[in-house]
């Protein structure tokens, strides 16, 4: 096959899925959680519900159940960032973010149980708000 027809075929479809990139907008966020869970970073206060930290293979706290409105503290350790869950279609919020090293206080504004995981070794964790 020729450049010239290669070429062609590129165009071609190109065409038929609607062009290049110009003008196109990327989708829309979808939400993670089907309830509208939602997770803020706020700054941590000097009580919490809990504290969750991350071990060599576990949290500390692997299930915890809270109120709503109630702040958590986690507190990943070096090589174990946190993040949301996303391995299937149970609740996760993508707010649950904590990179590797540091500590982040998260309120958790709705009802509903919250997984996330070691983004580097994968253990799970789960919180229950009330």
């Amino acid at each position: 096959m020729s450049v010239r027809s290669l070429l062609a075929i590129s165009a071609l479809a190109l065409t038929a899925c609607g062009g290049g990139d110009e003008g196109a907008k990327p989708d829309a966020p979808k939400p993670v959680d089907a309830q509208g869970a939602t997770v803020m970073t706020v700054t941590c206060p000097a009580t919490v519900a809990n504290t969750i930290t991350t071990q060599a293979i576990s949290f500390d706290k692997p299930n915890v159940t809270i109120a709503r409105d109630e702040i958590v503290k986690f507190v990943s350790t070096p090589t174990h960032p946190i993040g949301p869950f996303r391995g299937d279609a149970s609740m996760t919020d993508p707010g649950i973010v904590v990179p590797e090293n540091q500590t982040r206080c998260l309120k958790f504004t709705a009802a509903g149980t919250f997984k996330y995981i070691c983004t580097v070794h994968f253990y799970l964790g789960t919180i229950t708000v009330n």
